[in-house]
């Protein structure tokens, strides 16, 4: 999913350009709209959207003058506009999408396919970023691995996780200090991501992270520094126990 966000003070442009973001690209989550530039600072600052639509010409403050307050532009923006040629062709030079109002259609799937890629291509390289770090220093607990999630892709610590837990064909990862992700990645891709990180599947659908072990009862279960309690398996006791006692 890419997130975004519409910039635009006339209520019927933003309501049609919604519509047609609906229509055409079911993939674009649509988190806010903006009437005016200081609606928009504050709603970019909150939502950090991948894409934004932004109109140029508002009352008291500029789209361009918006854009000169956020502290970065690390987001892909489409401004949507009823400039002259000369306001265009300045647009199209700094490879900014842009749309004319009123909205044709094949010029709005144009720009945001446009976009898409960009933001997709913006992805990998962080993804290939952290990939060079995690060879450079294979294991290390403050490596990060990217977890695919329907709003993108997460960056997460290893060191952070605490547990994966496998629910039909998804994962739940359980992470310090904040609420948990859900990935599209089952719980065997998990299991090979982080095996070198110390992390043991102690159940089919339960993968732990040894740091965070609280105790271990005679009954087989054991419990998390977050509370959970989770079987192991009995025919993964004796290696779990083995893990454990080198610790």
């Amino acid at each position: 999913m890419i997130k975004a966000i519409i910039v635009d003070d006339e209520e019927h442009a933003r309501l049609t350009l919604a519509g047609k973001l609906s229509e055409y690209f079911p993939n674009i989550q649509l988190t806010g709209m903006a009437q005016n530039a200081e609606q928009a600072f504050h709603l970019i600052l909150s939502s950090q959207p991948d894409l934004l639509f932004l109109d140029v010409a508002m009352p008291r403050e500029s789209g361009f003058d918006l854009l000169k307050r956020l502290p970065n532009l690390d987001f892909e923006i489409i401004f949507v506009t009823g400039f002259d040629d000369y306001a265009i062709d300045a647009i199209s030079f700094c490879a900014i999408g842009y749309i004319l109002k009123p909205i044709q259609d094949e010029l709005l799937i144009k720009a945001v396919h446009q976009a898409q890629q960009r933001i997709i291509e913006k992805q990998e390289n962080i993804r290939n970023r952290q990939l060079l770090q995690n060879l450079s220093q294979p294991g290390h607990a403050s490596n990060k691995i990217g977890i695919p999630t329907m709003e993108g892709l997460e960056l997460v610590s290893t060191e952070k996780i605490i547990r994966c837990e496998g629910i039909q064909k998804c994962t739940q990862i359980n992470i310090q200090d904040r609420p948990p992700i859900t990935s599209s990645y089952n719980i065997g891709e998990f299991v090979r991501l982080l095996k070198p990180y110390g992390f043991f599947q102690v159940h089919k659908s339960h993968l732990i992270n040894l740091a965070f072990i609280n105790k271990y009862n005679k009954e087989g279960v054991v419990i998390l520094e977050d509370g959970i309690s989770i079987p192991v398996s009995k025919r993964r006791r004796t290696e779990f126990l083995d893990c454990i006692s080198r610790l």
